[in-house]
């Protein structure tokens, strides 16, 4: 029976601990009628320092916040390959893309580890 339960503890740790090592925030920005615009990112917390691994969508780069505050910004298409590598300390994460030119939506997608 112990070894069961050692087992099953095992692989319950296995599992969060797999599922822990990568997190992903992603936002959108959709242009409006005129010089308006509309973000949104779900709020996602992380308890540790992590990496940026990979930056993926459709932007002219994107900008960071937490806890509400600009974090940091790679605000070029170009500069976004710069991203990776870039660390996140513990605390609350948004991640925002810019429009391109005559483009009406944009979304960004990073991965931390």
């Amino acid at each position: 029976m112990k070894k069961i339960l050692l087992l099953i503890s095992f692989f319950v740790f296995w599992i969060a601990t797999a599922v822990a090592q990568q997190v992903e925030i992603s936002g959108t920005q959709r242009r409006l009628s005129g010089r308006n615009a509309e973000l949104e990112s779900q709020k996602v917390k992380i308890a540790k320092t992590m990496t940026i691994v990979s930056v993926t969508g459709n932007n002219n780069g994107f900008w960071i916040t937490k806890n509400g505050k600009s974090e940091k910004a790679f605000w070029t298409e170009k500069q976004t390959s710069d991203a990776v590598g870039y660390k996140l300390s513990k605390g609350e994460y948004q991640v925002f893309p810019n429009l391109k030119t005559d483009e009406n939506l944009a979304t960004v997608t990073i991965k931390l580890k």
